[in-house]
């Protein structure tokens, strides 16, 4: 008699096990994604705010009461630094996105899984070990692109940081050099 496999429950069993994974992703890493998030939500909000309140103001930044200001290009240079920060910022929260699409993109391969479930032999020695092979390679390939994402996103993190700490020194270079 030949033995058949119940690929519905196979499938419910696996996209089980796939929100196991994610849980346990974003009990892991979730509080540090959360948190690069936050910091890239707050430089995105200080540089608009400041590149917006310069900007805003750069008539009366440019020229002063006594004459000519001092260093004009401080300022410009500043607020090209500051909207780098922004972009930056921009970027990393866009590859944080990625960082959560582990259990969709796993729901999203999941004709490859049932087609890798018809595939397999019910009378194989070795079938719990190739139902689990198969769940492992379909959770790796939609694993693939959140490390990825990780490293983006934590390099345009400290990027936007930087840059932003850049453009505020050079203000405050330029500040100071109108008050001398």
């Amino acid at each position: 008699m030949a033995h058949h496999l119940n690929k519905d429950y196979l499938r419910q069993e696996a996209e089980n096990t796939a929100k196991d994974i994610r849980f346990k992703i974003d009990e892991v890493h979730g509080p540090y994604w959360k948190s690069r998030n936050e910091i890239s939500k707050l430089i995105i909000s200080l540089s608009s705010a400041i590149l917006v309140g310069t900007i805003t103001f750069s008539g009366s930044l440019l020229t002063s009461s006594t004459g000519a200001t001092q260093c004009p290009s401080l300022i410009i240079i500043s607020w090209g630094f500051l909207l780098l920060s922004l972009l930056f910022g921009i970027a990393s929260i866009w590859f944080d996105s990625v960082l959560l699409s582990f259990h969709p993109r796993f729901v999203n391969l999941g004709p490859q899984l049932d087609q890798k479930f018809e595939e397999l032999n019910p009378e194989s020695e070795t079938l719990v070990n190739d139902i689990l092979d198969v769940v492992e390679d379909i959770s790796n390939k939609a694993l693939e692109p959140v490390g990825a994402a990780d490293q983006r996103s934590q390099f345009f993190t400290v990027a936007s940081l930087v840059t932003f700490g850049v453009g505020i020194c050079i203000f405050i270079i330029f500040g100071s050099i109108q008050l001398i």
